[in-house]
C-alpha cells in the first residue's frame, strides 16, 4: 500500500501541471540552450532536465513554460536548479521484510561569472530522506545477513535525515589552471569518485557500487573545508581538508574549530576527455583524525587512519562504458564495518537504441574489519528506463553471498522511480 501511494504521488502530482508542449523552433531553441550550459559538479543539471531524445513515451518537452523559465534564468542570470524526488523499494529472498524510502534532493547552482580568464559559482545540495518501512536501510541489510548495505544512502539510526550536504563557493582561473572550493564539502563525491558509481538514485544501488565504502570518511563525508585543484597536461592534481567529525545534519562550525580533520589528495589523468573514448583515471589518498569521541567504557569510537582509492572509467561514447574501483582503509579505522571494497562492471549507455536509458552490470566485493565475518561478494544489475523527459524508472537486482550468519545467497530485488523538476 505504501509503495503504490508513492507511485501515485510520483506520477500523479507532476501530471496535474502538464501543459501543451511547444513544437518546431521553440523546442529546438530550448534544446540548444540546454546543450550550451556548463555542467554542475554533482549533476549535469541541464542534461538531467533535458534528456530530449528518445524517451519511451514523450515526444515533446513536459512542462514547457517551466522549461522556458529555467532556460531564461540560466541564460540571463546564470542560475540552474534541479529538484529530484526518488522513492525506492527493496525486497529480500531471505526474509519477508521489505524496505521503502523516499529521497528528495534540491540542487542549486548560481554562476556569478563566466569570463575567459575567471569563472565563479555558488553550489548547494540539500537532502531530505524518509524511511517509510519499519526499519531503516542498515538494519534491513543486517537482517538479510549482509555486510554491505543495499543502498549507499539511508536515515540510520532514525527514520528521517535532513542535511545541507553541500554548500560551497567555487572559483576557477584559466591561467594558471587553478580551481578552489570553500564551504560545506561532501568527501565521497569529491575524492576518487566515479561517474558510474556515485548515486543510488541514478544507477547502481548497493553501497559498494554507489558510494566509497571501505574508506575512513565514508560514514562522515560532510564537513566544512576547502580544496584546490591544479590542471596538468595529463589531467589534474588536488589537495584539500575538511572537518572530520561534524554533525551530518547541519553545517557544523563548532566542530570545525576542534582541530579534527580529514586531509586528502588526488591525482587524475583526464587527457582524452571529450573524445569518443573518454576516460578518467584517479588515485586519491586521505588521512582522517581520530573522532575524539568515546563509548561508555571509555574507548575511542573511531581511531585515526588512512584510506586509499583507485578509480577508473572509460566511455566508448554512444555505446557502453567500463568502470572499476578499489578502496582500502589502514591503521584500524573502519567505516560501516568494511575494511576494503572493490567493484568493476559495464554500463550500456545506448541499450537497444535508447540513448537515455542505462543498463548496468556490476561486480561487488567487500572485506570486513571484523575477522569473525566472511568476505562478501556478488553482483548487481539494473536497467534505468527514461519513460518521459522528466521521469525514469529502474528495476534492479542484487545477488550476494552474505557475510553474516549461515553461508548462503541473498537476492535483493528493487524498484526505483525518479522525477526531476
Amino acid at each position: 500500500m505504501r509503495f503504490w501511494l508513492l507511485v501515485c504521488l510520483t506520477f500523479g502530482l507532476p501530471a496535474v501541471a502538464e501543459e501543451e508542449a511547444p513544437t518546431g523552433n521553440s523546442q529546438e531553441a530550448m534544446e540548444a540552450a540546454a546543450a550550451e550550459l556548463p555542467e554542475g559538479r554533482f549533476l549535469a543539471l541541464t542534461d538531467k532536465l533535458f534528456p530530449v531524445d528518445h524517451s519511451h513515451f514523450d515526444s515533446d518537452i513536459a512542462l514547457p513554460r517551466l522549461a522556458e523559465w529555467e532556460r531564461r534564468m540560466a541564460d540571463e542570470h546564470g542560475f540552474d536548479y534541479a529538484f529530484v524526488n526518488a522513492p525506492l523499494w527493496q525486497g529480500s529472498s531471505k526474509t519477508p521484510d521489505d524496505y521503502l524510502d523516499n529521497e528528495m534532493s534540491l540542487y542549486l547552482q548560481w554562476r556569478l561569472g563566466e569570463g575567459e580568464e575567471v569563472s565563479s559559482k555558488l553550489f548547494f545540495w540539500g537532502l531530505w530522506q524518509q524511511t517509510l518501512s519499519d526499519d531503516p536501510n542498515e538494519k534491513f541489510s543486517r537482517a538479510q545477513g549482509l555486510l554491505t548495505s543495499t543502498l549507499s544512502s539511508g536515515t540510520d539510526p532514525g527514520k528521517s535525515f535532513v542535511s545541507p550536504s553541500a554548500l560551497w563557493w567555487e572559483q576557477s582561473f584559466d591561467t594558471p589552471g587553478v580551481t578552489y572550493r570553500v564551504g560545506q564539502l561532501y568527501a565521497t563525491n569529491l575524492w576518487g569518485n566515479n561517474r558510474y558509481t556515485a548515486d543510488d538514485r541514478e544507477g547502481f544501488m548497493n553501497a559498494v557500487l554507489s558510494n566509497n565504502v571501505g574508506l575512513p570518511w565514508s560514514d562522515r563525508p560532510r564537513g566544512l573545508g576547502a580544496l584546490v585543484r591544479k590542471a596538468t597536461p595529463l589531467g589534474y592534481v588536488a589537495i584539500g581538508f575538511q572537518d572530520a567529525k561534524g554533525d551530518q545534519e547541519k553545517i557544523d562550525g563548532k566542530s570545525f574549530v576542534d582541530g579534527r580533520y580529514l586531509y586528502t589528495a588526488e591525482v587524475a589523468i583526464t587527457r582524452d576527455v571529450g573524445t569518443n573514448t573518454e576516460g578518467r583515471y584517479k588515485l586519491a589518498v586521505g588521512y582522517m583524525d581520530s573522532s575524539d569521541e568515546f563509548d561508555d567504557q571509555g574507548k575511542e569510537t573511531q581511531s585515526s587512519g588512512w584510506g586509499v582509492v583507485a578509480s577508473a572509467h572509460r566511455d566508448f561514447v554512444g555505446d557502453y562504458a567500463l568502470f572499476a574501483q578499489l578502496r582500502h582503509s589502514f591503521n584500524g579505522r573502519v567505516a560501516r564495518e568494511i575494511k576494503s571494497s572493490a567493484n568493476a562492471g559495464i554500463v550500456w549507455t545506448n541499450p537497444w537504441g535508447w540513448p537515455n536509458d542505462e543498463l548496468g552490470l556490476g561486480l561487488i566485493y567487500a572485506r570486513p574489519g571484523d575477522k569473525s565475518l566472511r568476505d562478501e561478494y556478488g553482483f548487481e544489475v539494473y536497467w534505468r528506463l527514461q519513460m518521459t523527459h522528466r521521469l525514469d524508472i529502474t528495476p534492479d537486482l542484487q545477488v550476494l553471498r552474505r557475510a553474516r550468519g549461515n553461508a548462503g545467497i541473498t537476492a535483493i530485488p528493487g524498484f526505483r522511480l525518479r522525477y526531476i523538476l
